[in-house]
């Protein structure tokens, strides 16, 4: 994922009126990038609307094998239609939000085509289909309960090429972005192929030991979290005055980085680093959601440390000048001051204009805020040198 710091800038700044510490948009140029955009959303409904009509006048009966390949080739017919659009457009003409779209169609229709293989292989070329795990599990216990000693199980009976299902389905996902972004370095692409690496990691894992990855996977989403913000810690260093798509790259990284994080963090409080057997039996009993929508003290206790964690975000954006941290969690936040708020007993409407008031005080705050209080956080860190790279000085110019 690397690429030379000497890179164009994404936008010219005397084309600007941002301040130096302003954050470049890297998501859309301008105004012509939302006209390209509709256009390219529009085609692609016409292709996959045609596509539908073609495949109906084909006559193929509907789920057969003869169908399913009709339509894996139109849907790849219309990956390569999206691949030379994305040339033209993000390659040529550099277009932001028109490539986030055109990375999105083509990273689904690849990973689509790339699974769909897969499962024809291993049930039509290998067997693997109803008939054979029927014979594989005839004699399994009845009584046999989740547990190491269940998955051993099933994984003695299942071959290879079914074990290795996440690690494929998991390529077939990150391939196409990566062609995305090493083709026309697109930081969106970077971004999206940060959580593929992080969860290729993860799968890999799952496969060698499903078990223990199971049962320790609050930890290890912490540990996915927290991988893609280091990596946007270390692509922001890489550009401190956000010029190139190295800092468009680390803002989508930050950007996906902040939900996973928060939401493992939350999980961890609520169940702790690891799930207990009964916890698979009934999956609601560490659900986020419902433990927030509760009026237990549970709820309570988690709407407190999600505030704590989203301050904790709020601190290191100021710090790395970054405040995508911010917005991934500004949805976590306001329900968290929601469920804080309804325990004082008032009615919904106060709750809901307590909770908006709070929130958008508090961001409102930030914004204006924003470079006075960075000047003050980064008294204790040099202005130059490896440390400044991380966490960018504040210009004196600015207020």
């Amino acid at each position: 994922m690397s690429e030379a710091p000497t890179e164009r800038p994404v936008s010219s700044p005397s084309a600007s009126s941002a301040r130096p510490s302003d954050e470049m948009l890297p998501f859309l140029n301008n105004f012509h990038d939302i006209f390209t955009t509709i256009g390219v959303l529009i085609l692609l409904g016409g292709l996959g609307i045609g596509a539908g009509q073609v495949l109906s006048n084909l006559g193929l009966e509907s789920g057969s094998l003869r169908w399913q390949m009709a339509l894996m080739g139109m849907i790849g017919g219309i990956a390569v239609i999206v691949w030379f659009l994305s040339a033209l457009l993000v390659g040529n003409q550099r277009r932001i939000l028109p490539g986030i779209v055109l990375c999105g169609a083509f990273g689904i229709s690849v990973t689509i085509v790339l699974s769909w293989a897969y499962i024809q292989l291993a049930t039509q070329g290998l067997g693997l289909n109803e008939a054979y795990f029927e014979s594989r599990f005839a004699n399994a216990p009845d009584d046999m309960e989740f547990g190491r000693e269940a998955v051993d199980y099933v994984l003695a009976n299942i071959p290879f090429a079914l074990r290795i299902a996440g690690i494929v389905f998991g390529i077939a996902a990150l391939l196409p972005v990566a062609m995305f972004y090493f083709s026309f370095r697109l930081p969106f692409a970077g971004g999206l192929m940060g959580v593929g690496l992080a969860t290729l990691a993860a799968l890999t894992l799952f496969t060698i030991d499903p078990y223990t990855v199971g049962v320790w996977s609050p930890a290890v989403n912490v540990a996915i979290g927290g991988a893609l913000l280091l990596a946007g810690i270390i692509f922001d260093a890489r550009d401190p005055q956000r010029e190139t798509r190295l800092s468009g790259t680390a803002f989508w990284l930050h950007f996906f980085a902040a939900p996973i994080l928060l939401t493992s963090v939350l999980n961890v409080v609520q169940v702790g680093w690891s799930l207990d057997e009964a916890d698979f039996v009934d999956p609601e009993a560490f659900s986020l959601l419902a433990a927030l929508a509760s009026n237990s003290a549970n709820a309570m206790q988690l709407a407190v440390v999600a505030l704590v964690v989203i301050a904790l975000f709020a601190l290191v954006s100021l710090l790395i000048n970054r405040r995508a941290l911010i917005v991934s969690g500004l949805l976590t936040a306001g329900i968290s001051i929601g469920v804080i708020v309804n325990g004082s007993g008032l009615e919904a409407p106060a709750v809901v204009a307590i909770t908006l008031l709070t929130l958008g005080g508090i961001v409102v705050l930030l914004g204006a805020a924003w470079n006075p209080v960075r000047r003050i956080l980064l008294l204790p860190i040099p202005g130059e040198g490896p440390l400044a790279r991380i966490f960018p000085p504040v210009s004196a110019a600015e207020g």
